[in-house]
């Protein structure tokens, strides 16, 4: 069998693939994704972000510590932003100059302020003191590029994202799951605090 009988490890891992066959799925995917480095006429950007994900989907079959896929994922993430035309600091040294409200980084750090509070209402607390709770702590994640971060701010997010049909706010709806099935506010403040996975410090 492939994958092995515990799925224990990190919260949110998928079930945990034995060594050989993690291997040979990550070299499937790197060859993939040569393939596409390659033959695209797209200077490689599908390439990269394809290889960027197969070595994030190694580490998450082999239940390494998910940190260690966060520089991998950021870097797919300006790509993608790249081949949208959407400034990203990370390859673009004149980002301030681009569209970076509409990065990926800043999309995902905007979800996850708004699970954060969906969490927080659905274990009791007032919807605007857990919002002002959730503002004041997210405003220190490095994604808003000077935007300034209120309550209303995260109250709206939350509102769009729940406004949105169900295959579009998936991600939303399984972290929501995953926090209160693991974790509840104790995991939740600690997301606050530490910021997203994958997103830079500065």
């Amino acid at each position: 069998m492939s994958d092995a009988a515990s799925h224990d490890g990190p919260r949110g891992a998928p079930s945990k693939k034995d060594l050989p066959h993690a291997f040979r799925e990550l070299l499937d995917g790197l060859n993939y994704a040569n393939h596409l480095f390659e033959t695209k006429e797209d200077a490689g950007r599908e390439g990269i972000a394809t290889a960027c994900q197969a070595v994030a989907r190694f580490i998450a079959v082999t239940h390494q510590p998910p940190v260690l896929a966060a520089p991998l994922l950021a870097l797919r993430a300006a790509i993608l932003d790249l081949q949208r035309g959407v400034s990203n600091p990370i390859v673009d040294l004149n980002g301030a100059n681009g569209r970076r409200s509409r990065s990926a980084l800043k999309k995902h750090a905007s979800t996850v302020a708004a699970v954060c509070l969906e969490v927080l209402v659905d274990l009791g607390d007032p919807v605007d003191e857990a919002a002002s709770r959730v503002a004041r702590l997210a405003a220190n994640w490095s994604a808003w590029g000077g935007q300034q971060i209120t309550a209303n701010t995260i109250k709206n997010w939350r509102n769009q994202i729940r406004a949105m049909r169900a295959d579009e706010r998936a991600a939303f709806d399984l972290m929501r799951k995953d926090l209160l099935e693991h974790g509840g506010r104790q995991a939740v403040e600690r997301l606050l605090s530490d910021g997203p996975p994958g997103m830079p410090k500065t």
